[in-house]
């Protein structure tokens, strides 16, 4: 009866340190409870195994088992109950195998090893043992962490692999003591190995699935981070220019001195030169509002100073106001693709050429219309809206970009190329 009791609590071990440690499911802190349920369902436990009351010693301790973790969680106890035959499958198919390694290791027959039952226990006890010193040496793994979340696919997966993976082993494990009995297992067998290849493909799809999405998630994460760089760096030249602005009030009363002056001495020549440095000087205090929502017109802000600093002709009609239902991200997206296809397209005319970019957008209701044109070097292959640059596997990805953003937003975008003139019209 020892034995049965020390079975359960070493698979209760098992049971706690999976939920625990790998799976961080919360459980009570004080160890009270811990020995009071131990100690109230171990000879509950050796009772049944001692009267064979469910002809399995397997099954009663592993129904003791959970009923104790039921007790023990402070919440989450429908997870509990629900990842235990994952957890049941896995930890037996786990106390197998090390059953297997110590048997080769110290050369003795499945059969004979197993015949000392104490030796079975013992083996049973290596996993919790060896992951509780992993635990203890590694500090951080003590750290609270976010329970584990399963969506249904994983649990399906996870609960279809693990079983049959038991039962495999356990057939497996049957043959080597020579238990007559698995010879009828040969259908069961193959059904088993047919869900585990079944069970392998679908991991395989599954993480490549996972793997395109991270790939996706880090683009617009890196994004983000690159729109929120740009919004600082738009808000930190609004800052320098009201800066500008109250040093430019604070000398207001020294300007309209000189003026004054000038217009007394009637010296006309000066006053005009005086009013147009006083211009100039304003000129560099305007802020370019273009759409009205903060991190879009700093990506747009970005492509007007390369424009302007390229001497291309820039024109802005209309806005939105800042009121739109779209999302900022899409159209953080599409301004920067636009203008940056339309800059680079514009710095290629050739010199003395026409160099000019014409961007107009409004909204109307719940839709919004942008249209960008640019003028560009004449290309002999009409329709062909790739890139021209030799760098062609990390460049001409922006229409493709747009095309994305427009088809996810259920949106129309029509493009045209006539004689040194693109455009591009977007509907979302």
């Amino acid at each position: 009866m020892l034995y049965w009791g020390a079975d359960f609590l070493i698979n209760l071990i098992c049971y706690f340190v999976v939920y625990r440690w790998i799976l961080f499911l919360p459980f009570r802190k004080k160890v009270l409870w811990y020995i009071v349920t131990a100690g109230a369902l171990c000879p509950f436990v050796m009772v049944l195994c001692h009267y064979n009351v469910l002809g399995y010693e397997g099954y009663v301790t592993a129904i003791a088992s959970l009923a104790a973790l039921l007790i023990l969680a402070e919440r989450e106890r429908l997870k509990v109950a629900l990842v235990f035959p994952i957890v049941f499958f896995a930890s037996g198919t786990i106390s197998i195998l090390v059953i297997y390694l110590l048997a080769f290791i110290t050369k003795t027959s499945y059969s004979d090893f197993t015949a000392v039952r104490w030796r079975a226990v013992a083996a049973e006890a290596v996993f919790p043992l060896v992951f509780l010193a992993f635990v203890l040496f590694f500090k951080k793994l003590h750290e609270e962490r976010e329970s584990v979340v399963f969506s249904i696919p994983q649990y399906m997966i996870a609960l279809l692999g693990s079983g049959s993976l038991f039962i495999i082993i356990g057939v497996a494990q049957g043959v080597m003591k020579g238990e007559t009995e698995f010879a009828d297992w040969t259908s069961p067998l193959t059904l088993c190995l047919a869900i585990v290849g079944i069970v392998f493909i679908a991991l395989v799809l599954w993480q490549s699935s996972i793997g395109k999405k991270a790939f996706r998630y880090k683009m617009e994460n890196d994004y983000y981070q690159l729109c929120l760089k740009r919004q600082e760096a738009h808000i930190r030249e609004i800052v320098e220019n009201d800066q500008k602005i109250r040093r430019f009030r604070h000398d207001i009363n020294a300007h309209l001195t000189a003026i004054e002056q000038c217009i007394q001495a009637n010296d006309m020549p000066q006053l005009k030169s005086y009013l147009e440095r006083m211009r100039a000087e304003t000129s560099k205090l305007e802020v370019q509002k273009f759409t009205g929502i903060g991190v879009v017109d700093a990506i747009i802000s970005e492509w007007y100073q390369k424009a302007v600093s390229e001497n291309i002709e820039w024109e802005w009609d209309g806005g939105l106001l800042g009121q739109t239902g779209t999302d900022a991200y899409d159209l953080c997206v599409l301004f920067s693709n636009l203008l940056s296809n339309a800059v680079e397209a514009a710095e290629q005319v050739e010199e003395g050429a026409e160099r000019k970019i014409h961007v107009s957008c409004g909204s109307f209701r719940d839709r919004i219309c942008i249209r960008v044109s640019n003028t560009c070097r004449n290309n002999p292959e009409t329709g062909r809206h790739g890139t021209t640059k030799s760098d062609y596997q990390n460049h001409g990805f922006g229409l493709l970009n747009i095309r994305n953003t427009v088809a996810k937003a259920n949106g129309e975008i029509q493009i045209a190329e006539e004689q040194g003139l693109f455009s591009v019209e977007i509907i979302i």
